[in-house]
């Protein structure tokens, strides 16, 4: 009787769960489920396989991987605008004290904000598209876009970590309008997310442009002259071929400044051996200096 019982009852659990699964979709519940689990795996993880503050020392810095800058000394050809002249008009010492200032590390901040958000921008605009194409496609997942959570970061760095109060006031205005946007679109931006990234990606650039205005105002340069953040950023960290010698570098940040081993003076208390110990060199007597130990030096820049 007990084996007819159990017979009869494993029949029942099958014919059970067969129905039930004719009634559920078992694979979009479970895709649902295992999403969150797999985003807590991934967070958990990233401390293990990444070096934060390495790489959150790059990010800041701003210098290293900057797109588009290479030194003067080693450019194979002119960038968008001849910074010859600028490189005369502003002394190193005016370019030591901005680059080590809460604004030019506000304005690393906004650049890296930029291009996350641009990243985020086009691959949202290629999965909208491909879902429109193809109707079972599940379109942008903002919950797991990486470059606007890098984005939403870079604008809580900028707001946390830099003096604000040393900041223009429309560039402060720019950042929390710009994270409240990005805070919404984390929130309720599943419905036209390129959109929404777009309005974001304006925001960005408007902080971008006022950071900007103040670092050419500092440097001392015509505001006629409207600079790109490459040029900037070769005013701020290209020093190949220039005089410090008379420079105090007492309480300036070298991070990410180009020297050359034959063109730029030193003050005769800088030994160059040991700058070179923390310097990774790009090209032939061309260095740039980082923070000794960082471990996220890109491919690029590393010696052949």
């Amino acid at each position: 009787m007990t084996d007819l019982f159990e017979q009869w009852w494993a029949k029942l659990n099958i014919q059970f769960d067969t129905e039930l699964a004719g009634l559920l979709d078992l694979k979009a519940g479970l895709r649902e489920i295992s999403l969150e689990r797999d985003q807590a795996q991934l967070e958990s993880g990233l401390a293990d396989v990444l070096d934060l503050s390495g790489g959150l020392a790059a990010i800041l810095a701003g210098n290293i991987e900057a797109p588009g800058f290479v030194p003067v000394e080693t450019a194979s050809a002119q960038p968008s605008q001849d910074s010859g002249p600028l490189f005369e008009a502003v002394p190193v010492e005016a370019r030591l004290a901005v680059r080590t200032s809460p604004l030019a590390h506000a304005l690393h901040l906004s650049h890296a904000t930029v291009r996350s958000l641009t990243r985020a921008r086009e691959q949202a605009q290629q999965e909208e598209a491909r879902s429109q194409r193809d109707p079972r496609g599940y379109g942008p997942n903002h919950q797991f876009d990486t470059d606007r959570m890098m984005a939403a970061n870079c604008t809580r760095a900028l707001l946390v970590d830099c003096d604000v109060e040393a900041l223009p006031a429309q560039a402060v205005l720019c950042a929390h309008d710009l994270l409240c946007v990005l805070e919404y679109v984390e929130a309720h931006g599943r419905a036209h997310y390129a959109l929404a990234l777009e309005g974001a990606l304006a925001r960005a650039q408007d902080l971008l442009r006022a950071l900007s205005t103040e670092v050419v105002t500092l440097l001392g340069l015509s505001d006629s002259l409207h600079p790109d953040y490459e040029t900037l950023l070769s005013l701020l960290d290209d020093f190949i071929g220039a005089d410090l010698r008379r420079a105090n570098l007492a309480e300036v940040n070298l991070d990410g400044l180009w020297w050359s081993e034959t063109s730029t003076s030193w003050p005769p208390y800088v030994d160059i051996e040991l700058l070179k110990l923390d310097s990774v060199q790009t090209a032939p007597g061309i260095y740039v200096i980082t923070q000794r130990g960082m471990t996220n030096i890109p491919d690029n820049l590393a010696c052949a």
